[in-house]
């Protein structure tokens, strides 16, 4: 009883927190920024962390009113598109600082803001297109629950709903991202006489990674055991509960490294007028 209470709290704290904070993203990256391709796939993440957030009460309602299907259903599908909505987002938001500093001066060319927002658009079909064909399939594992559901189960369709989220929605762009990362950090090494602009937002891009891997891990650990288990002990599903509180938390922290762009784009603006120490293939253009 005092676990299920501490995950209600944290839940509750969650929830208000993660509104606020990441409505106030919404307003810093969407009025206040310059509009560049960077502060685009920003927008758009702190965007995918504020439908999941805003989105916690539905939880709340299956839990309570387990015969809801619907209501499962539906945050099923949300976490699911949240899920590889923001896989993709920092995948994109990784690959385009790399390729920012591999090619800088045909990215400054072509690399624009209405680019960005045609890619996001295709990002979010794409995330949108997973969630719906498999979204509502790993709520309905075997799980003490799951007995009043009035649909049998496919077992087939929920292994293969695990592996593909998995995959597609963790593993693959967990390794591209960190790729990019590398190349990012060795081509920085490669000109440390002349730093380069693509390595300005590294470090909120290095903290949204560890926030991602941490966040969505546990998620994935416990629907893999849930799958392989008949009917899950008490402690894989209280292990459950708390890898799903742990994504609803993870929207909550990346707020944080959003607001830090401000400062990194107020200090990209200050130096781009500033011939002495601007450097033409440096900067990302803004439309």
């Amino acid at each position: 009883m005092v676990y299920w209470t501490i995950l209600v709290v944290l839940c509750c704290m969650a929830f208000p927190t993660g509104v606020l904070c990441n409505g106030y993203v919404l307003f810093v990256t969407g009025c206040r920024m310059e509009r560049t391709s960077s502060a685009v796939w920003f927008l758009n993440r702190a965007v995918s962390d504020f439908i999941f957030i805003l989105c916690l009460p539905l939880r709340f309602i299956f839990i309570f009113i387990p015969d809801l299907d619907w209501a499962r259903r539906l945050s099923s599908t949300i976490t699911s598109l949240h899920m590889f909505s923001s896989a993709f987002l920092l995948t994109a938001i990784s690959i385009h600082r790399c390729v920012l500093t591999a090619w800088p001066e045909w990215a400054q060319k072509h690399r624009t803001a209405s680019l960005a927002f045609w890619e996001g658009l295709f990002v979010w079909a794409l995330s949108a297109g997973f969630s719906l064909r498999y979204g509502d399939l790993c709520e309905f594992l075997p799980s003490t629950a799951s007995t009043s559901m009035h649909f049998p189960l496919d077992e087939g369709r929920a292994k293969v709903a695990v592996a593909i989220q998995f995959l597609v929605g963790f593993l693959i762009p967990l390794a591209l991202i960190v790729i990019s990362i590398f190349y990012i950090i060795h081509a920085a090494r490669l000109r440390r006489n002349h730093p380069i602009q693509a390595t300005q937002p590294l470090k909120i891009l290095c903290s949204l990674i560890p926030t991602f891997f941490l966040g969505w891990l546990p998620y994935h650990v416990f629907y893999f055991l849930q799958l392989s288990a008949t009917h899950p002990p008490p402690l894989l599903e209280r292990g459950s509960a708390f890898a799903c509180v742990l994504t609803y938390v993870n929207s909550c922290f990346n707020p944080i490294f959003y607001l830090t762009m401000e400062e990194e784009f107020l200090r990209y603006q200050k130096c781009a007028h500033n011939p002495d120490t601007a450097d033409q293939s440096r900067l990302e253009p803004a439309e």
